[in-house]
């Protein structure tokens, strides 16, 4: 009780969701599409982006230091795919720092983005700058085999990302 009637002392937690979306290989296969024979290569190949607009996100209370993005990635393709979070201007200009996810194994489910996709002060401004988030995505065949686009082209992949802030309510 006795903390409770510290004002300073009480940082609640605001949560909110972003963006969620649940993507078909073949609706993000790059221009010319590859043949359904063509192996995946150990280095990857890149997905066409997808770009969702930001409009009404800003973080602009003074009560608000650090905002961190909570990304969960379900991946039911065969292959290892990597992600990459990111603002940009209509134009397509990048503003700021990407946030890479890391590779996200075949097969994963609700699998958690770590660390945590901090954004200080600089990013929110970027964020503030930006007119849209471009998620870039990246198919990688698994250490474990070849896979051909055929095989993966009708599978899917989900993201969900949401906000979190600390709310320091005193300076309010």
């Amino acid at each position: 009780m006795n903390k409770l009637s510290k004002t300073n002392e009480i940082i609640p937690d605001f949560f909110a969701p972003f963006a969620y979306g649940t993507f078909k290989v073949s609706d993000l296969a790059p221009t010319p599409a590859p043949a359904d024979n063509f192996p995946i290569p150990v280095i990857g190949i890149n997905l066409d982006p997808v770009i969702i607009s930001k409009s009404g996100t800003s973080f602009s209370s003074a009560a608000i230091d650090s905002v961190y993005l909570i990304t969960h990635f379900t991946n039911d393709t065969p292959c290892d795919v990597e992600f990459e979070l990111s603002f940009v201007t209509a134009s397509g200009i990048q503003i700021g720092k990407s946030f890479p996810s890391g590779k996200i194994a075949a097969g994963a489910k609700d699998f958690p983005i770590l660390p945590l996709f901090g954004l200080g002060l600089p990013d929110q401004n970027n964020l503030d700058q930006a007119t849209d988030i471009k998620l870039s995505f990246k198919l990688i065949s698994p250490a474990t085999g070849n896979i051909v686009y055929g095989a993966v082209k009708s599978n899917q992949f989900s993201v969900k990302i949401s906000f979190y802030a600390p709310v320091n309510l005193q300076r309010l």
